[in-house]
Parts: C-alpha cells; sequence; structure tokens
C-alpha cells in the first residue's frame, strides 16, 4: 500500500556498508524518476550515480549528516551508504525546486520498495564537487541523495510540545515527530475563526 511505503521511505542515516548497491539499481531509482511529471515537462534534471566505495566514502566524511545531532559526526566506515546519487540542473537554464523535490522522494520510495533507503543532503562540499566532476559550466548541484541498505531503526512519533527535532534515543533508534493531520490540514471555516 502507497502510504505503508511513504511511511517506510525516512531519512536514513545509517547503513550497512557491506551490501553495495550496483550502478544498475541506482539506475532504476532514476528511471522511476524520470517519469514523474516535470515543470513545462522540461525535463532538465540529470542524474550522477557514485557507487565506487573510495569515492563513497569520502563523500560520506565531507557532507554533514544531521544538524539536529549536534554529537553525532555521521556515519562510521561500516555504517556508510554504498552510493550516491547527484541531482544536477544545467548550469544555463537552472531548474525547478519542485522538479528536484518530486523526483528526490520518487528515488527514495522507488529505494525503499526494494529494500534500500535513502537519505536527501543539502549540506554537502558544492565548490569541491563541482570541481572534482567537473560539472563548471555545465551543471549546478541541486542535491545529493546517500542509497543504501538502511542499519538503524526509524519511528515516527507525533508532535509533542510544538518540539519538531529529530532524535535518537539511548538504544539508537532515530524518532522523527511529525504534527498531526488536523494541524497540517485546513477547510475555509478555518481560516475564518
Amino acid at each position: 500500500m502507497l502510504l505503508d511505503l511513504i511511511k517506510a521511505a525516512r531519512s536514513y542515516r545509517r547503513y550497512d556498508a557491506s551490501k553495495p548497491l550496483t550502478i544498475e539499481t541506482v539506475k532504476g531509482f532514476v528511471d522511476a524518476a524520470r517519469l514523474t511529471p516535470s515543470a513545462g515537462n522540461l525535463q532538465r534534471l540529470r542524474y550522477l550515480a557514485l557507487t565506487d566505495k573510495s569515492e563513497v566514502l569520502a563523500l560520506t566524511k565531507e557532507v554533514k549528516w544531521a544538524g539536529y545531532l549536534a554529537d553525532w559526526d555521521g556515519p562510521t566506515d561500516e555504517e556508510a551508504p554504498t552510493a550516491y546519487l547527484l541531482l544536477l540542473s544545467p548550469e544555463s537554464t537552472g531548474v525547478s525546486l519542485i522538479d528536484v523535490g518530486i523526483a528526490a522522494e520518487t528515488i527514495l520510495l522507488a529505494a525503499t520498495e526494494q529494500g534500500y533507503g535513502g537519505c536527501m543532503i543539502l549540506n554537502f562540499p558544492r565548490e569541491e564537487l563541482t570541481k572534482r566532476y567537473h560539472f563548471a559550466g555545465k551543471y549546478k548541484i541541486e542535491l545529493v541523495i546517500s542509497l543504501g541498505v538502511p542499519a538503524e531503526q526509524v519511528e515516527l512519533e507525533s508532535v509533542k510540545d510544538d518540539e519538531i527535532r529529530y532524535y535518537r534515543d539511548r538504544n539508537g533508534v532515530h524518532h522523527v515527530p511529525k504534527r498531526k493531520i488536523d494541524e497540517v490540514f485546513l477547510t475555509p471555516k478555518d481560516l475564518t475563526e
């Protein structure tokens, strides 16, 4: 069921590094994303998959993983993702950020459906990656997605006292507070009261 898939498609930050992803598997996730709607049907997004272990480990140490987990520096080598996907836009035209969001969520849903997981990352070394992969004058990096077999438990819970920060408990379970439907779903009557 779609709702179960959505609930399972969490932001995973710890993976089983002993279970690599193939370039063909990642390409399958991109294949799902390319079928989604895009602004003006321009289909400007491009994707670079990184599956080489040394490249993946290097990027794992370079990205910033979890702003709310101040005492955690990111996954160990044993917890590292086994692939990254860079979402790119043409430097000359850019791309709608709505397109980026649609594609990224589709990729995570496709990965989750196949027993993988991922995390959308906006805090990454943009300039260094642009130089490393020769994007200058060609592409701008819009988003980085880590991918792999999740090695952590993520639990959804209701927001309490307006506290939305995710956290890990003493057992390492990652908790993600979510607002209740009645808080986010408005009717015209709610706006006139």
